[in-house]
This record gives C-alpha cells, structure tokens and sequence, in this order.
C-alpha cells in the first residue's frame, strides 16, 4: 500500500485549507515527520508528484522542490519505506533521469522507484527550451526502454576498487548504450553503477507508457488505475495486468476527521480551489468520501480473492485530500485494521522495494554469464 505524500495534500486546495505557506511546503522537517508517520503506519511506500511549473503561477500554495531531491533527503531518515518520486519522461534528459534515480537507490539501499510521468503542458517545453513533443506515449516508451538500458550499462560487480593494482572497475563489464530515436540521443554507459535493485520498480499511470513489441520485457512493473467504483478499477486492473507484472489502483481519500463528514470537508476543499486550477477535484482515480470504516470495507473488498484466487489488484496509492488532516485517520483507524485482517504487512527494514511488491531483481541484460546460462531456444 502506497501514500502520495505531496505539498499539502493531493487536492488542490490542501494548502489553501490548512493556511500552509511556501515555506511550510517545502520544509524539511515537515517533510521527515510526514515520511516517518507513514512508515511507523506500516505503508509500503511514498510517492512525491512532481512538476517543473506551478499549478497557479506566482501563488505560495504551489511551491515544492523537486521530486528526487525530496526522495533523496528522506533516504536517509527511514529504514523501510519505499521513495517513489514521479520524473517526466517529456522533457528531462533520459541520461540525468537514468543517474539520478541510481543514485537515488544507492542512498535509500534499495528502497527507490519511479513514477514515469507524461507532460501534457505545453509551456513546460519553453521552460525547458525545447519544441513540443507531439507524440507523448512514443517519448515516454523510448525514455523508460533507454533507462533500463543504462542501469544496465553496469553489471553488478562492474566495481573491482582493487587498491593494489590501482583498478576501480573491470571495463569489460561496463557496457556502451547507444540509443538513436526521434527527439533525443544517448550513448552510455552511464556514470553510476548499477542500482542495488538492479532495475528500480518502475510505475506510470495506465496508458503513459506503451509496452514494447510482443515478447519484449514489459517497461512498466507496476501499472496505476483508477475507476469509477470498485467493479470499474479491478476490471482496468485486470486488463492493465497484461501489460505488467503488478496493477495497483490510485483512491482519493477524503475522510471523516475533526468532527466533519468528508463530504463536508470536500465541499470546502472545492470551494477553495484557486482560480485556474480544476475544480472540483477531477482525477481517473477511484474516490473515497466518508468514514475510515468505509475506507476499510473498500480495500478489503479490492484484497478480496475471486473465485480463481487472485486479488482483484495487487495493491492501492492512496492519495489523501489534506495529508496534515487524513494521514492521522488512515495511520490510526485505516492500517491497524488492515493488518488484523492480514491484507497488508508492513515492509521490513533492510528489504528494497522490489521485495516489498513481490518482485524479483531483474537479471542484467549485458551479462555474458547471464546469457551463457540461458537454455537455447
């Protein structure tokens, strides 16, 4: 189980609501105590949504650093939970994407992953100084596919630091990417070694990234959707399934806290939307208004096996409306009744985030012995 644990909240509004100022958003201190309650609540893993303009031009409520640096800082205040900060694949160089999320995974020992974003905003490609990019979905593919391709670029003991022959690395395990495509160019090898997970868990919301030809090693190890109702977002689970190893569903939670319903607080939340931002709350995701037991009823409901035995998803992001207001509601009311109904478990200290969801550390590509070992076809 995931928790967006972005700026104020996930609504808009959060800020607006609370009386947050800038520098309260992109405290450090508020930052750790926010990771650390959701860690101590047993949540898998954090995300940290990430853009390089303001929803609102010139307004506090929008400020935030960037994702990675935010990750990086909490790496070292936890022990177990996963740091999953969203990167656009639009516009940022493939090759820095590649260096900072290895390097993100060295310090947080394997606990790091990456929302592989679209961005559908024009004006952030004149921030950039860079056209257009007409085709979203081709560029998100070939960035994913050149990622991988470079924390690949190092094989696993590629790193000899032999102090008596004056050796830091065994060059023939060191590989070159050579990647030519319609907006960018790389040639690796990359200037990091391999991440300890080897490939970081790779997310991206259903549809972002399309899938290689047939055969090919999916990009995606965790696809995120949403729904209308329950029925809705298991059924786009299930197709999303097909595309990738693990399918989660992103809910909006809005609860009841401080003596008001959800609804009612939702309507002040919309209420306060800044103008030139969406109102009301308008995602793909599957919302939850109401009481903490409802929310319990809902995830036990999307953990419940069918008649073959599997779930009808392979886990949830919550993405709380005011996290100051819904953290302390799910971490008191939501996970421990979870866990008495062993639905979920907490992640243990020293486990990477491939562990935590269940799957395995990715062989390299470029490994000879790798595919010495591989039976022929």
């Amino acid at each position: 189980m995931g928790l967006d644990a972005d700026g104020a909240g996930a609504h808009p509004a959060a800020a607006a609501v609370t009386g947050l100022a800038g520098p309260d958003l992109v405290s450090g201190a508020r930052l750790a105590r926010t990771v650390r309650q959701a860690e101590n609540a047993g949540l898998t893993f954090v995300s940290f949504t990430d853009a390089l303009l303001p929803a609102v031009p010139g307004s506090p409520a929008s400020a935030r650093l960037e994702s990675v640096t935010r990750a990086a800082f909490v790496s070292r205040t936890t022990s177990a939970i996963g740091l999953v900060p969203q990167v656009p694949t639009t516009y940022p160089e493939p090759f820095h994407v590649a260096a900072q999320l290895a390097s993100l995974d060295i310090a947080a020992g394997g606990r790091a992953g990456w929302i592989a974003a679209v961005t559908r905003d024009a004006a952030t490609a004149d921030a950039y100084g860079r056209p257009v990019v007409g085709d979203l979905a081709r560029e998100a593919r070939d960035v994913v596919r050149v990622v991988r391709d470079l924390w690949d670029s190092w094989e696993d003991d590629a790193v000899i630091r032999d102090v008596t022959t004056g050796r830091y690395i065994d060059r023939d395990r060191v590989h070159h990417v050579d990647f030519e495509g319609e907006s960018f160019s790389v040639k690796g090898p990359l200037i990091t070694p391999r991440p300890p997970q080897g490939q970081l868990v790779v997310l991206a919301a259903d549809g972002d990234v399309p899938p290689l030809l047939d055969g090919a090693e999916p990009l995606v190890d965790v696809t995120l959707v949403g729904g209308a109702g329950v029925g809705a977002a298991s059924g786009n689970a299930e197709a999303a399934r097909e595309r990738s190893p693990r399918a989660g569903v992103d809910i909006e939670v809005v609860l009841d806290a401080g003596g008001r319903t959800g609804a009612d607080r939702l309507a002040v939340l919309d209420g306060s939307t800044p103008a030139g931002v969406r109102s009301p709350w308008d995602t793909r995701a599957l919302r939850h208004v109401g009481s903490a037991a409802g929310l319990v009823a809902l995830l036990t409901e999307l953990a419940t096996p069918g008649p073959d035995s599997r779930r009808p998803v392979d886990g949830v992001r919550l993405l709380p409306a005011v996290l100051d207001v819904d953290l302390p509601v799910l971490a008191r009311d939501v996970l421990p009744a979870l866990r008495a109904a062993r639905l979920v478990a907490a992640p243990r200290p020293g486990a990477t985030l491939r562990e935590s969801l269940g799957l395995p550390r990715p062989a390299n590509r470029y490994d000879t012995r790798v595919l010495a070992d591989a039976p022929s076809a």
